[in-house]
Parts: structure tokens; C-alpha cells; sequence
């Protein structure tokens, strides 16, 4: 007979085994609960269609090993009419992939590295209504449940979901189903006020998101009109607690403060207009070792008439964002014939992978 001691910590272990979690991708998505844009009809709405979605797992926080048994998405939900549903003759496929998202290809069959595994249908599944008020979806998400589990074992690759729609109801086109997407994220944090100019304004700095192969723009308004300035760039350094610039400046106001490193700092010179305004901006080349990448200033004006001749703003400091690391490949038509699709480069619909 076993020991009645031992059927709880076996019970709790079976729990634990058989527990679900859902990632998120993109990864950092997990957090926000909506995307900036929605995706009208991929990868379930494009009709009779082959639709291919690659996603990087550098975005995909599931523990190796794990079996992906559900596939999920969430409605837009800054949009309030109804997209209603259809049936689908669906197959799903899923494999790996050593191709980017940024190498994909235009063939199908080239997006794998080994055989697909088959891990829903053909089947029919229906597409629940999105933003119906008489039947809300949980959280504004759905799932297919994959009839066979996938393993997941990246080992270096990436991952590929395949979705064979062999007929769709209403017609077989493609339909309205706007899905939540997802879209860089680059945050923004300021230093604390600056210091006010002997007019008795504070010089306002601000900066704006941005992602790679956009331009960072540092904008000053509210500074000393028609004066002289510099714009203190500290590249790849995050903003840091004030510190006195007395010691630089002699009788400097004490709100004058320093808010960047003093190592590494580049410096930008420009005069203001009649408004005290000053723009200063580059652009960051679009490759995807700039992700993540900190770009920090703060602006300084002469100013005669303010104790020790020098008005400072507070910092502004931006980090490059990432572009979803995921490609759609897709093309319309009776999937079995189809050979070769068209790409969608860093697009991607907000996608959940439940596992355990």
C-alpha cells in the first residue's frame, strides 16, 4: 500500500506536469494590452489561402522541451463593429526554420529545414465573432486547440506555423477580421524639470518613440529666445540621478542640474528661434543591432541675465524599439497548388502559444 504521505507531494507533481502557461508574442507584449495596429485578414482571413507565419524565438519565452497544444490570438479592440466569423477547412502545420525574419523567402517548402508536423486537421474550425456585445470573447482572445501537440525544441531555429485553408464559408474570399497587432516599442523616459531662463520659462525637451531607420529627434521649445545652445548627447547611456554643475559652472542655479553621464557625451550646437525653440536630429541605420539601443540628451542655452549665464533642461532619453520579429508569407487560392506567396516583413498579429 503506499504511504498516504506520499499521495499529496504525487498529486501536486501531476498538477505541476499537466499545468498550462500561454506565452506571448511578441515577448514584450505580455504587458500590453493592445497594439498600435490591426491586421484586417492574416493569417485566418485572407479566404482560401496558404498562409505562413514565422516567428523568431529570440520573442518566445517557452521553456525547451515543451508541448504547444493551443494557438491563440486577440480581437483589436480600439475598433467597436462587429467582424463575424467563418467556418474554415483549415490544416495547421508547425516546424522550424533557420531563416529570419528578415531572410524569409517567397517559397513555402524553403521555409523549412525539416518536415512539418501536422498538428491540426484538415479540419473544419470556426472563427468565433469578434466584438460581439451579446457574446464577448474571455479577454477578447480565442484558441485552436492543436489535435496533436508540438514539441518545442528550437535548437538555434525558429518557429513556423502553417495555416492551409482549403474553403472558408460565405464565399471562399477573404473577410474582415481584424485582429490585434503588434508594433515596435520604444519607450521614453525624462530627468526631472529644468531650470527656469531669466525670462522666468523652464526650457522643455522632449523626444519622440522611434525604431531602426528612423531618426532620433531631440526637440528644446520654451528656452531663451535667439541664444546659442548645446545639445549634450551621451549615445548608448540612460539618463542618471541630478548632480550639481556648480562646480562647472559658478554660480549656476541649483536646479540647474546635470542629468547624463559626463563620460562619452557628444555635443550638438545650435541657436534657438524668437519662440526659444531648437531642434537637433540623426537617424539610426535600420539594422537590427541598433534594438535596444539608448539614446540620451539634455540641452544647455546661454542666457546672460541667468545666475552663472547658463539654463539647462531636463533629460530626455529613448530607447530604439524592436520591429516585430516575425514575416508572413501568403498567397490566395487552393493551397495544395500553391508554391510561392508575397511577404509581409515584421508584421505580426499579437499571437499566444499555450504549453506545458
Amino acid at each position: 500500500m503506499m504511504n498516504p504521505s506520499a499521495i499529496l507531494p504525487l498529486a501536486l507533481f501531476a498538477a505541476a506536469a499537466g499545468a498550462q502557461s500561454v506565452a506571448t508574442f511578441p515577448d514584450n507584449y505580455t504587458t500590453i494590452a493592445e497594439g498600435p495596429f490591426n491586421s484586417p485578414n492574416l493569417p485566418l482571413a485572407r479566404g482560401t489561402s496558404r498562409v505562413l507565419c514565422l516567428y523568431e524565438t529570440v520573442d518566445l519565452s517557452i521553456p525547451s522541451g515543451h508541448q504547444i497544444t493551443k494557438i491563440g490570438f486577440r480581437q483589436d479592440g480600439t475598433i467597436t463593429t462587429l467582424d463575424t466569423g467563418r467556418m474554415l477547412q483549415l490544416e495547421v502545420r508547425m516546424g522550424w526554420s533557420t531563416d529570419t525574419a528578415a531572410s524569409l523567402g517567397t517559397n513555402f517548402a524553403n521555409a523549412y529545414a525539416s518536415t512539418p508536423v501536422t498538428v491540426f486537421g484538415p479540419a473544419v474550425f470556426t472563427l468565433p465573432d469578434l466584438r460581439d456585445p451579446a457574446n464577448p470573447l474571455p479577454n477578447g482572445q480565442f484558441f485552436l486547440n492543436l489535435t496533436t501537440p508540438f514539441a518545442y525544441n528550437p535548437g538555434g531555429n525558429n518557429l513556423v506555423v502553417e495555416y492551409l485553408i482549403s474553403g472558408a464559408s460565405g464565399g471562399g474570399g477573404q473577410f474582415n477580421y481584424r485582429l490585434d497587432r503588434a508594433d515596435y516599442v520604444s519607450e521614453v523616459v525624462y530627468g526631472p524639470a529644468g531650470c527656469p531662463h531669466s525670462g522666468n520659462a523652464i526650457t522643455n525637451l522632449t523626444t519622440t518613440p522611434m525604431r531602426p531607420g528612423q531618426s532620433v529627434t531631440m526637440s528644446a521649445t520654451t528656452g531663451p529666445a535667439n541664444s546659442f545652445g548645446l545639445l549634450l548627447v551621451s549615445p548608448g547611456q540612460q539618463i542618471v540621478a541630478p548632480y550639481s554643475l556648480a562646480s562647472f559652472v559658478p554660480g549656476i542655479q541649483a536646479a540647474c542640474t546635470g542629468q547624463l553621464p559626463l563620460s562619452g557625451l557628444i555635443t550638438l550646437s545650435g541657436v534657438t528661434g524668437t519662440s526659444g525653440a531648437k531642434s537637433w536630429g540623426w537617424t539610426v541605420p535600420n539594422s537590427t543591432v541598433w534594438n535596444g539601443y539608448y539614446w540620451s540628451a539634455q540641452a544647455a542655452f546661454f542666457d546672460f541675465f541667468a545666475p552663472g549665464g547658463i539654463v539647462t533642461s531636463r533629460a530626455a532619453q529613448v530607447q530604439v524599439g524592436t520591429q516585430p520579429r516575425c514575416t508572413i508569407l501568403s498567397a490566395s487560392g487552393p493551397p495544395i497548388g500553391i508554391t510561392t506567396g508575397s511577404l509581409n516583413r515584421n508584421y505580426c498579429p499579437v499571437t499566444f502559444f499555450e504549453h506545458q
